[in-house]
């Protein structure tokens, strides 16, 4: 009984290994591209502000290091006082209040304002990270399918023993 679950628990964890990672790289990929696409997309065709950094979100780290972002505030042409966060520029540095910068938004979604520059950074790592995860996919693949699933592999006919598990005894 347990010499025919193990190839299906093989099968199984195999593809786990492999597509866990692969759906993991895939989704840093499209999520990276889609926030280039959006921030390249109102950085060309959105209206644009002058900011002015007013604080900083500071989140810490697990391993003590503290992270800022932006806190901006800019009027829009129908005259809406907005504040948000330039998340995508964040850093290690605190920005300094008073500094301005100019930013990019949908008018009907002036919160989800993008800086005209320097915005590439998170999807660029998104990018680099989604494509670690997929070789490694890929690597775990060809070690899955020459490992496991080739006649050779470690799954195929045994060539000491033979067929039966106690070798050709009569």
């Amino acid at each position: 009984m347990m010499e025919d679950e193990f190839p299906v628990v093989a099968l199984v964890v195999s593809a786990f290994v492999v597509l866990v990672p692969a759906g993991v790289g895939l989704a840093m990929i499209i999520g990276g591209l889609r926030h280039w696409n959006r921030a390249r997309r109102l950085t060309e065709t959105g209206e644009r502000a002058l900011a002015t950094v007013v604080d900083n979100q500071v989140e810490s780290g697990s391993n003590g290091s503290m992270s800022f972002t932006p806190v901006v505030t800019f009027t829009t042409q129908t005259g809406r006082e907005i504040r948000t966060v330039l998340a995508e520029q964040s850093s290690f540095r605190s920005h300094l209040a008073g500094s301005q910068q100019t930013v990019a938004f949908d008018p009907e979604h002036p919160d989800k304002a993008v800086a005209t520059t320097g915005q590439t950074g998170g999807a660029a790592r998104a990018l680099v990270f989604g494509s670690i995860f997929l070789l490694f996919s890929g690597f775990a693949l060809f070690l899955v399918s020459h490992f496991f699933l080739s006649t050779d592999g470690l799954l195929g006919p045994d060539t000491y023993f033979g067929d039966t598990p106690f070798g050709d005894t009569p």
